[in-house]
């Protein structure tokens, strides 16, 4: 296994489970607010990001997409991998 495979809480692994492809602006800093996301195979822009902040290993993003979906999204710089959930 490699070493994304064997995070101590196997979050890495469940991060995958909620994989998607965002396209963002890429600034001074990588990545610098998300500009579109892919859902279900269909592309909906960003409207507005609410929040922003930084963990240990990963960015967070609170965004609202052009359809009015809430979005929790994370970025891993060491793994290359967005992932997000759709809040209800």
């Amino acid at each position: 296994m490699g070493k994304s495979d064997t995070t101590p809480s196997g979050e890495l692994a469940g991060l995958r489970a909620f994989a998607l492809r965002v396209g963002c602006y890429a600034g001074q800093r990588y990545p610098e607010r998300p500009q579109w996301v892919e859902l279900e195979g269909e592309r909906l822009e960003v409207a507005s990001v609410e929040s922003e902040w930084r963990e240990e290993e990963r960015l967070g993003y609170l965004v609202t997409l052009g359809d009015g979906k809430r979005l929790l999204l994370y970025y891993m710089p060491n793994e290359d991998l967005w992932s997000g959930v759709v809040l209800v």
